[in-house]
């Protein structure tokens, strides 16, 4: 929740010429393929235990006088420097986390007005439409970001939003571009639809994995500390989306954030438990540094925090619900992997068949006729209804 410190040499070393908003956090690749992703912005680090350091050309991550523990840093992709053919910084359109480039091209949180702010919108904040790229320039982006090979997949952030579609609209036009001009997965992380009709077109055009992030669990906590979204969207629609989405997705590629420490860890495991039966993977995230003050947030220890994630591998293992599909998000803890949370007895086989090339190819082949087959039947539904 801390973050880590950097000293300002390798922080000028690591984000030199950049102008992208990753500069306020740093990627880290730990031991067996653990990717995190840590604030190192100073307002929030003063208290953190950890840092991290150059010593002898290796990166070495200390916390007090334990053992350091030696890790990969990624650092920002050469891309972050260039400008689109529109003069755009491309630093400013898309970020590099994990194995996926990630782009908010239809602003940021449309629910952060004055007296009714949302304190975990992760998106880049209220964008005049100006600014906004343009489908060209999000195509630029991504090759750049593809041929430099700092990602191979794309993972679209959408503006949170009260319209009755979710933001499916303006989404579509970036991932039907996307879909058209590279051979990759995409992800997407969109409010609830209305009709659910919404979320049959959001895979029809493309996408492979949604994430509807609910974030808080409970109905009163929910509207306490996000009152616009919950009185506007509500939790219902949330989780009736999630529902439905796990009947159009392929099983284990619907997933929603659930934010650790707003709500008593009690209210998580049962989040926990109703989510994996309806086939949705959780992923759980600590509350970040800015909300961190609020009233009635109460940041768990460690200790309480790993039997939290130890249930929630063993309560997705039970549903069978595949893990490897929702994987490498530096924000939070996955199914995946909170594998290291329980006695490695009880942990399934890590195949690392669809982390290889040809996995990945793989992959996108079976994703491509799944949707081919699978939009045929709602388009043949649709028609039979003359909607």
């Amino acid at each position: 929740m801390h973050g880590l410190k950097i000293d300002a040499a390798l922080r000028d070393r690591l984000f030199e010429g950049t102008e992208a908003r990753a500069s306020r956090e740093i990627d880290l690749l730990l031991p067996e393929d653990v990717w995190v992703q840590a604030p190192i912005d100073e307002r929030w680090t003063a208290s953190s235990p950890f840092t991290l350091a150059n010593e002898g050309g290796r990166f070495r991550l200390r916390r007090g006088a334990n053992s350091p523990l030696d890790v990969r840093v990624l650092a920002p992709p050469d891309f972050y420097r260039k400008r689109t053919a529109q003069g755009a910084p491309m630093g400013r359109i898309a970020e590099v986390h994990g194995n996926f480039v990630a782009i908010d091209p239809t602003a940021g949180c449309g629910f952060g007005t004055p007296g009714l702010p949302c304190q975990f919108c992760r998106g880049i904040g209220n964008a005049a439409p100006s600014t906004l790229p343009s489908v060209a320039e999000v195509v630029e982006v991504v090759r750049s970001a593809f041929e430099e090979g700092a990602a191979e997949f794309v993972y679209f952030r959408g503006r949170c939003t009260d319209a009755p579609d979710g933001g499916v609209a303006a989404l579509t036009p970036y991932i039907v571009a996307v879909k058209r001009h590279f051979n990759t997965l995409i992800a997407a992380q969109l409010d609830p639809p209305t009709e659910q009709r919404d979320v049959d077109r959001l895979y029809a055009a493309g996408v492979d994995a949604v994430s509807y992030n609910l974030e808080i669990y409970d109905a009163g906590t929910l509207e306490q500390h996000c009152p616009r979204r919950a009185q506007t969207i509500g939790r219902h629609r949330y989780l009736e989306a999630m529902r439905h989405a796990t009947q159009v997705f392929p099983s284990g590629t619907v997933w929603t954030e659930l934010v650790v420490g707003v709500e008593p860890l009690d209210s998580t495991r049962s989040a926990i438990d109703d989510l994996t039966a309806m086939g949705v993977l959780p992923v759980l995230s600590i509350v970040g540094p800015a909300a961190a003050d609020m009233p009635g947030i109460v940041i768990p220890s460690p200790e309480e925090l790993r039997p939290v994630y130890a249930h929630l591998y063993k309560a997705v293992k039970q549903q069978r619900t595949p893990m490897t599909w929702v994987r490498d998000l530096p924000i939070g803890v996955t199914p995946l992997d909170a594998r290291f949370f329980v006695d490695e007895r009880d942990r399934l086989s890590s195949s690392s068949f669809y982390r290889s090339r040809l996995g990945t190819l793989a992959a996108r082949s079976l994703s491509r006729l799944r949707r081919r087959l699978r939009v045929k039947t709602v388009s043949e539904s649709f028609d039979s209804s003359r909607l």
